[in-house]
């Protein structure tokens, strides 16, 4: 989280004032206190007012990296679990589509450049496709609701995810109520360009997807059974 100018300097008020009041009160003892026991009273407080804000600094600092660390191990396997779920629902897509051969980055974009006509002519959504879209829908659900908790992903990207989330459930309705090929190529359109979005707005991700890529072609696993 950022914080402003104001932020900080709230934040540091009650340093400031600790170590003013430990100044004060060891200059004070100084000059005019000069019974023993009541000096090395007041240097004692002076000393605890003086520490005070060293041990708040070095708490907040760890407190930050703790939770600097935490966040990004939370980034981590979120993005993983984001990743592997946009490549299945891609692979589901590629049967619904028809199409075959190796899944790649150029094969991608050429189903995200796909006319709604030609996607139209050669839609297919059998039951299993179904089912595994409503699968995708639900755990990309509970992966934004999720993030609802952890706050690792950006406003912008819980908008895509919901963005996404959203056109696969259009898509279902199409076709379980009114079945226009039309319709539903509109709605796999919007779903490869929110996948395609995903991918460019953020380099780890791409990493991320590139390495799923390369593991689907190794165990021969870009079409869907």
């Amino acid at each position: 989280m950022k914080y402003g100018l104001r932020d900080f300097l709230l934040k540091t008020i009650p340093y400031i004032f600790s170590i003013v009041g430990g100044l004060v009160l060891f200059i004070v003892t100084k000059d005019d206190v000069h019974d023993p026991n009541v000096t090395d009273l007041i240097n004692n407080i002076a000393a605890s007012l003086l520490s005070i804000p060293l041990v708040f600094l070095l708490y907040d600092y760890t407190n930050y990296r703790v939770s600097k660390q935490l966040k990004k191990t939370l980034a981590d396997n979120m993005g993983d679990k984001i990743s592997a779920l946009l490549l299945n629902l891609v692979l589901i897509l590629r049967q619904i589509m028809g199409m075959r051969g190796k899944l790649t980055f150029s094969s991608l974009n050429q189903m995200g450049d796909a006319s709604l006509s030609h996607i139209a002519a050669h839609i297919r959504i059998t039951s299993v496709a179904l089912n595994n879209l409503r699968q995708c829908r639900d755990e990309l659900d509970n992966l934004i609701y999720h993030n609802a908790n952890t706050n690792v992903l950006s406003a912008d990207q819980v908008q895509t995810l919901s963005a996404l989330m959203r056109e696969i459930s259009q898509l279902i309705n199409e076709h379980n109520f009114r079945r226009n090929h039309r319709a539903a190529a509109k709605y796999i359109k919007n779903i490869l360009g929110h996948i395609t979005d995903w991918i460019d707005s953020d380099a780890l991700a791409a990493m991320h997807f590139d390495q799923l890529l390369g593991r689907a072609e190794l165990s021969g696993h870009t079409d869907v059974k």
